[in-house]
């Protein structure tokens, strides 16, 4: 407590259902000095003279749920090249893939399929 104010490590606390946080996170992310720079700036913004509890997940689901931020979203990755078709193998069991698919409902104890993947065309009249 300082001067009937309640600080933690300096910055103002606030309880979490306050109004007041509400309209803090707009200005610090929708306002024009906060230019919807996205969660983490929102939070740095914030964090340097406020606390509330669960103020990350708060400012996170709020920049989440921005509609600016939403329609104006882009991407920030150069367009992808052109793709190029894999080869076709000769041989069966020249090219494998495997994978694990999990998550399943038991059946007889188990709940994981393991699955091998064959993608030389000969081997649709294959049989094991």
């Amino acid at each position: 407590m300082t001067h009937g104010t309640l600080l933690y490590k300096g910055k103002l606390v606030l309880p979490s259902e306050s109004k007041w946080t509400q309209q803090i996170m707009v200005e610090c992310h929708s306002s024009a000095e906060g230019g919807h720079a996205g969660a983490f700036r929102t939070m740095k913004r914030i964090a340097n003279g406020f606390f509330w509890r669960g103020m990350k997940k708060a400012v996170y689901d709020f920049v989440a749920g921005c509609l600016v931020c939403q329609k104006h979203k882009y991407q920030a990755l150069k367009p992808a090249g052109l793709l190029q078709p894999l080869a076709i193998p000769d041989l069966i069991w020249e090219d494998i893939s495997m994978d694990f698919i999990s998550g399943l409902p038991k059946s007889r104890g188990f709940d994981v399929l393991f699955v091998i993947v064959d993608s030389s065309p000969s081997t649709a009249t294959s049989s094991f």
